[in-house]
């Protein structure tokens, strides 16, 4: 394991962050930064050579695991790679090890970032994924149509150019706790009405919608 990538998994315990609401020139300093990474010229070979730092959590061809903490980035679109990455970087978005790792003392630039989301978007997504046990269709379809179709579309494809996120094929794990943290308040970089759209929502009802979207794009019994 690189240097650098043990000493962002390690830093936590050793100086753990205290998590605080995301301030607006946090959030301001991100938007800037994401337009400058949006409009630089990608460079994929020095992507890849980024990648391998990724590839410690997010697997080789990142397929993400089925723990959930790592998702697959593999296909997922270049701008919402990253603008993860910036959000991270700025703290408008928490989880320690990936705000070491997006900081400038492994990203050394915007360049940087651009490069390697430009890789990882440029990699087809893995059929390696964990997908949740087969949900209640009828109420996981209801709720998915009902609120979040529109935007991330009828197949979870989502879209590079409004940023939004595929979620199909997605590590199971992953979507549940990303639904759970929407509703905890514990994605401040999450736009208010997805805790608004997911409410009131039971865990059996997440987990189905979850399950949903993992399977999203799947070969029919896999």
């Amino acid at each position: 394991m690189r240097a650098e990538v043990l000493l962002a998994l390690l830093l936590p315990w050793i100086m753990p962050v205290t998590a605080s609401a995301a301030q607006p020139h946090q959030e301001q300093l991100a938007r800037e930064e994401l337009s400058s990474v949006l409009h630089a010229t990608p460079d994929l070979v020095h992507g890849r050579e980024l990648f391998s730092i990724c590839s410690e959590c997010h697997g080789h061809r990142g397929e993400g695991n089925a723990s959930g903490w790592p998702p697959q980035i593999a296909g997922q679109h270049r701008t919402v790679i990253a603008k993860e990455l910036v959000d991270y970087r700025a703290g408008v978005r928490w989880y320690d090890p990936m705000e070491r790792i997006a900081g400038r003392h492994v990203l050394h630039s915007v360049q940087d970032i651009a490069d390697v989301a430009a890789y990882a978007a440029s990699l087809p997504p893995s059929a390696d994924t964990t997908p949740g046990p087969v949900p209640s269709a009828e109420r996981a379809t209801g709720i998915y149509r009902a609120r979040c179709e529109w935007c991330h579309g009828a197949q979870g494809e989502g879209s590079e150019e409004r940023l939004v996120p595929r979620v199909a094929g997605q590590q199971y794990e992953y979507l549940l706790r990303q639904l759970q943290d929407t509703i905890g308040a514990r994605r401040p970089n999450m736009q208010a009405q997805h805790r608004r759209l997911l409410e009131g929502r039971s865990i059996e009802e997440l987990k189905d919608l979850a399950a949903y979207m993992s399977r999203l794009g799947r070969i029919p019994g896999t």
